[in-house]
């Protein structure tokens, strides 16, 4: 595919029920790096963690590989691009350190977070690692696609037993997520490669957003805010709002524009 380049815009709101932000997010343009995450845990633990994971995965892939006697962390699989390896690295050093803060801080025991990572590569194309149920969606066209799959209870009860999403969510009770950055010494994100065409939306967003907002409602929004993802954004955290704001609610919009 030939090459494209990005404009991008985010937005993070706390919600109508909760007095902290534990979601963390950054737009990193000159890298094309766009990371998001939902953090969980007591008191101020979700926070400290969500963004303890922002800031390991930027220190990584715009600092540490850059280094002139970079060695890889973490083992790499020859399948996979520079470009997969390295995000795949990146969640591991955030998953250490978090999990290693969690052991020495009795404030943090317990902490974990989602995340959801875009890094785009000419050549490549945009790849995207995930843990947790953060997702990663893409409209293209009147088709919205959601590029990353939920590691929650409700998930896999619809894959493995399927069940219907209400069925699901009756038998679960609250959310609960299967897989976590910081709650196990070691973790594996999933890797997606897309291919952006001009005029690809992508959208990152916590749980705050996927879980009040229908999915015609986010694609209504995104048509309708297409040229402006700062709009965009803002229109998506204003609708979780008026749906309760059960949750706090971080998207990040990026549009591919022809380079």
């Amino acid at each position: 595919m030939p090459p494209v380049r990005f404009i991008a815009a985010g937005s993070t709101d706390v919600g109508r029920a909760r007095e902290a932000n534990e979601d963390a997010y950054k737009l990193v343009p000159a890298e094309n790096l766009w990371i998001l995450a939902d953090g969980m845990g007591g008191h101020v633990a979700g926070q400290v963690a969500s963004q303890m994971a922002v800031d390991a995965v930027e220190d990584f892939m715009c600092r540490w590989r850059k280094a002139p006697d970079f060695e890889w962390p973490f083992e790499i699989m020859e399948s996979r691009s520079d470009e997969e390896n390295a995000l795949a690295n990146a969640v591991r050093v955030a998953n250490v350190r978090i999990y290693n803060r969690a052991q020495v801080d009795e404030s943090c025991d317990g902490m974990g977070t989602t995340l959801v990572v875009a890094r785009y590569q000419p050549g490549v194309g945009l790849v995207v690692a995930h843990v947790g149920d953060s997702r990663c969606y893409r409209l293209r066209g009147d088709a919205l696609v959601q590029l990353t799959e939920d590691h929650s209870l409700v998930n896999h009860l619809m894959r493995f037993f399927h069940l219907t999403k209400e069925e699901a969510r009756a038998r679960a009770g609250s959310n609960v997520i299967v897989r976590a950055v910081g709650l196990e010494d070691d973790v594996d994100a999933d890797l997606v490669v897309d291919q952006p065409q001009p005029g690809d939306v992508y959208l990152t967003c916590s749980d705050g957003l996927s879980d009040l907002v229908d999915d015609w409602i986010v694609q209504s929004i995104l048509q309708g805010n297409a040229d402006n993802p700062q709009d965009a954004c803002d229109a998506l955290v204003r609708a979780a709002n008026q749906a309760g704001g059960t949750d706090n609610i971080t998207v990040i919009i990026l549009k591919a524009l022809a380079a």
